[in-house]
């Protein structure tokens, strides 16, 4: 038997369905991450963006012009949010929300064996983490969820609703995982709704600190956090992090805006002075270390003055690199029923994107001529680069006499911005 699992959004989504696929395949179902024949479907689901509802409904079409009979189960965010939309599709079998996804894989294998089941619904939201099966990874890198759900209610955000409130898996649990992909992966990324409140809802409480103590354990593996709160970011975490040889120095700093009247509109609690100070701790001690962030450009309040004080903080900041969302109205968020005032929006966009390629060009410099550690991920047959990632996260191409096999760890000399990254040579291997 076959399984089709297509994601959609996250990086917590994209590990759900790698574990749903890790437990499949255990029961010997052949499993493919394409949107190709099968004899049943899941839809993992996002719910971020309007539009993201959308397409994922879309694929149901798009399944059904491909199998007519197979059953397509759909879990995620989107059928959490939506679920008779989903459901009214012919040929759903099972509508899960975000806390049901582990029990996909013994409703596949109950189809398979009797092919005879009712369409089921079930978007309850657990109040306690979830253990899913564990995600096989890979031999580069793998990805391990530790935290799941949202208390910041920020306006523009549905994600709380779909996720629910915070909490974190636990620390016995994350130990085990990362001690079976320690044999496999060179690197581990943590992530999570909110990644940055992991074991605040322990007694004792614990904290993302615990983790990366945890690590040291495993020096031949470097780790990274996927995305970080500003709160999250002290004198004694980042100093913590600095005395950790394999932690990978690529802080994702979710800013969303750099106006304060807009950082208040969003419901984010905290200031761009507040922000700036934690970019100031992180470069104390990682003077080479990438600082990237998120920014949301037209959201309703937003006047001309107010995408300026976005500009100026964004450059006052040189972050390395800078993911530019423009708004996008969510239904049953509060920032959907705002006023909205945004003009000129794809103009702040190009704006703030020939500010972002300026700023990743200028990192780069800054790291020229300094040596770092590299994984080699694949040499495309078209090309004459090797291509890899540093532990600061610069995409790096370099030229090789010997065959490099992906997962090769290297010692490189970054030389010059190249293409949509940096130009390097072999300092040793």
């Amino acid at each position: 038997m076959k399984v089709s699992i297509i994601t959609l959004g996250c990086k917590v989504n994209q590990y759900e369905s790698e574990a749903i696929a890790s437990e499949l395949q255990k029961n010997n179902v052949e499993v493919s991450f394409e949107n190709e024949n099968a004899d049943a479907f899941i839809i993992n689901t996002c719910a971020v963006t309007n539009e993201a509802e959308r397409k994922s409904r879309q694929i149901i079409a798009k399944i059904r012009k491909i199998n007519k009979t197979a059953p397509i189960y759909v879990c995620g965010c989107s059928s959490q949010h939506n679920p008779q939309k989903f459901a009214e599709h012919e040929g759903v079998l099972a509508v899960f929300g975000t806390s049901s996804k582990s029990e996909l894989v013994s409703r596949i294998l109950k189809y398979f064996k009797d092919k005879n089941q009712i369409q089921e619904i079930d978007t309850n939201i657990s109040s306690c983490y979830q253990e899913m099966p564990e995600a096989k990874g890979d031999r580069t890198r793998t990805v391990i969820k530790i935290q799941d759900g949202c208390n910041n209610f920020c306006s523009y955000c549905l994600i709380p609703y779909v996720r629910g409130r915070e909490r974190s898996r636990s620390f016995e649990s994350v130990k085990n995982e990362v001690e079976k992909q320690a044999k496999y992966s060179k690197e581990i990324t943590f992530t999570g709704i909110n990644l940055s409140a992991y074991g605040t809802d322990f007694e004792p409480k614990m904290s993302l600190k615990d983790v990366a103590l945890l690590m040291k354990n495993y020096p031949s593996v470097r780790f990274k956090f996927s995305s970080l709160e500003q709160n999250i970011i002290t004198e004694d975490f980042i100093k913590t992090l600095s005395c950790i040889k394999n932690f990978a120095p690529h802080f994702h700093l979710s800013l969303q805006n750099g106006c304060n009247k807009t950082l208040k509109a969003m419901n984010r609690k905290y200031t761009a002075e507040e922000f700036y100070d934690k970019i100031q701790i992180i470069r104390k001690y990682f003077p080479l270390g990438a600082i990237t962030t998120d920014i949301i450009v037209g959201f309703p309040t937003e006047t001309e003055e107010d995408a300026n004080e976005n500009y100026a903080f964004a450059e006052k900041c040189q972050f390395a690199k800078i993911h530019i969302f423009p708004f996008s109205s969510r239904s049953g968020t509060a920032a959907s029923h705002m006023k909205n005032v945004a003009t000129n929006v794809k103009e702040r966009v190009e704006k703030l994107s020939k500010l972002d390629a300026k700023m990743h060009t200028e990192y780069i410099k800054k790291c020229k001529n300094h040596i770092f550690d590299m994984i080699i991920e694949q040499k495309k047959e078209s090309s004459e680069y090797y291509e890899g990632h540093t532990e600061n996260y610069i995409k790096c191409y370099i030229k090789s006499d010997k065959n490099l096999e992906p997962n090769t760890l290297l010692r490189v000399e970054i030389l010059e911005p190249f293409q949509d990254g940096a130009l390097a040579k072999i300092a040793s291997y």
